[in-house]
């Protein structure tokens, strides 16, 4: 390729790179820091340690923040739908505000009441503000970009969910690494400062800086025109083929005798190849049986995670008797594992399919959950058992942007806000099933939650399984 191409169409590519997209990596790098530092093991263990270290007050308080979720994500997506996303994000910001100042007083009276109200409004904020970022992301992405940039907000999910618990670990060990009252207390507070960046970002995200379909029309036709002349030149001196422009990952169609091919056109052909028509089922129109599937996948596996997402750390503290820095060190390591996981699976939804992948690592995850609890029981070494929590861990959650782009990539742009208050309603699932997860504790112990939980989640995949060879492929 010519410097003159180089130079031409490298602002034209930069209009696909929306100012959104950063604001969002980075939103989501703060608020998960802040997010994994209080409420990721802390907040369980405060709990705990609050009610007398009964389980079933772990639930409840968290169902009923689920629950202030789920009743602001519907509402809130079909606003930044019909309005502007950006303005819902500005009063996300401000309920965020309060959600913070009520869990810092909270905490530090270590008032169960007034801890269930603050957890309440943080439920309000994320009902507001996830499903407007989700689909304010999206609408800054052009097709067939989006499980790359998906899975950077993955990345960037994890990473703060490392960064949250190497904070933890810290504070536990000037403060004694033992499991207090007071400590979790301090900690919950540091958190509530730490949510600040985040909730400042969510002011300068702005509908204005999304990708327009004109914008990719005008930038694709500009770089395949330019392509045309250049190959042109470079062919009558080089006699060298043209095609693929690595440099900035765009495949150029092919040229024909009449010149370049439309965007337009350019885009059908993509979107034919690798996919196969699915039909209506029941009442769901053939348009929209992909999103349905996928939701309900992730909302099926949303109500298992949620049934013992908030035991682990009880496990830990419990059973296995681990102090809080072990606690930290087994968080920040799951982190690690599932980035790495993630990225690799992202590379292989590339060859063999991103559904094909998601259903791998599920069923991989449930089973390798049975065999933790199993080794449990027949007294294997911690090491062991929080191997294969590690192993678990990263199985089940490697996948979750290539389902989320799959999503994205088959319902409209102006439904996009509805479709994100899905990610809330699985939110809920996580919290909502946590109270059936403190029944079942209470009733049968630890060990039967997590083993329930395990063949929840392999149900779970059944919906994507209809889904095998009917998902386009990214590049």
């Amino acid at each position: 390729m010519s410097s003159s191409f180089t130079n031409l169409n490298k602002p034209l590519l930069e209009l696909l790179i929306s100012r959104n997209v950063h604001l969002v990596l980075a939103y989501t790098f703060f608020s998960f820091s802040a997010r994994s530092l209080w409420n990721q093991s802390v907040l369980s263990a405060f709990v705990y340690l609050l009610k007398s270290d009964n389980p079933k007050y772990v639930g409840f308080l968290t169902g009923l923040m689920g629950m202030s979720q789920l009743l602001s994500s519907f509402p809130s997506g079909w606003l930044a739908d019909k309005y502007r996303r950006d303005k819902m994000l500005k009063l996300g910001s401000v309920v965020g505000f309060f959600a913070a100042a009520s869990t810092l007083i909270a905490s530090q009276m270590k008032s169960f009441t007034a801890l269930g109200i603050a957890l309440s409004i943080w439920g309000l904020f994320w009902g507001i503000c996830n499903t407007s970022v989700m689909a304010l992301f999206a609408d800054s992405i052009a097709d067939g970009d989006r499980s790359y940039y998906f899975m950077q907000r993955q990345i960037m999910q994890l990473s703060g969910n490392t960064f949250g618990p190497a904070v933890a670990l810290y504070m536990f060990t000037r403060l004694g690494d033992e499991w207090s009252l007071n400590a979790c207390s301090i900690v919950i507070s540091v958190g509530q400062v730490f949510a600040i960046p985040s909730l400042l970002l969510l002011c300068f995200m702005n509908d204005d800086f999304c990708i327009h379909e004109s914008d990719i029309d005008t930038c694709r036709d500009c770089i395949h025109h330019d392509n045309h002349c250049d190959s042109d030149l470079t062919d009558s001196t080089s006699g060298h083929d043209h095609g693929t422009d690595e440099e900035y990952g765009y495949e150029c169609p092919n040229v024909d005798e009449d010149g370049c091919q439309t965007a337009q056109e350019d885009m059908i052909e993509k979107q034919e190849i690798g996919d196969e028509p699915l039909s209506g089922v029941c009442c769901i129109p053939s348009n929209r049986v992909i999103p349905a599937l996928v939701a309900s996948s992730d909302l099926l596996a949303g109500l298992a995670a949620g049934m013992s997402i908030r035991y682990f750390p009880i496990f830990f503290l419990d059973d296995l008797k681990l102090t809080p820095s072990q606690v930290q060190i087994i968080f920040i390591l799951s982190m690690t594992t599932v980035a790495l996981m993630g990225r690799i699976a992202q590379l292989v939804g590339t060859k063999i399919g991103r559904i094909e992948t998601t259903i791998i690592c599920k069923c991989s995850g449930s089973l390798l959950l049975l065999a933790m609890t199993s080794a449990y029981q027949c007294n294997f070494s911690l090491l062991v058992v929080c191997t294969l929590y590690l192993l678990r861990t990263s199985m089940v959650n490697a996948p979750g942007a290539l389902t989320r782009s799959v999503l994205m990539d088959n319902v409209p742009k102006e439904e996009r806000g509805k479709w994100s208050a899905l990610e809330s309603v699985n939110m809920f699932s996580w919290s909502g099933s946590a109270a059936i997860g403190g029944i079942l504790v209470g009733m049968r112990g630890i060990s039967f939650n997590f083993n329930f939980t395990a063949y929840v989640q392999l149900f779970a995949t059944i919906p994507l399984m209809f889904l095998c060879g009917k998902v386009r492929r990214e590049n």
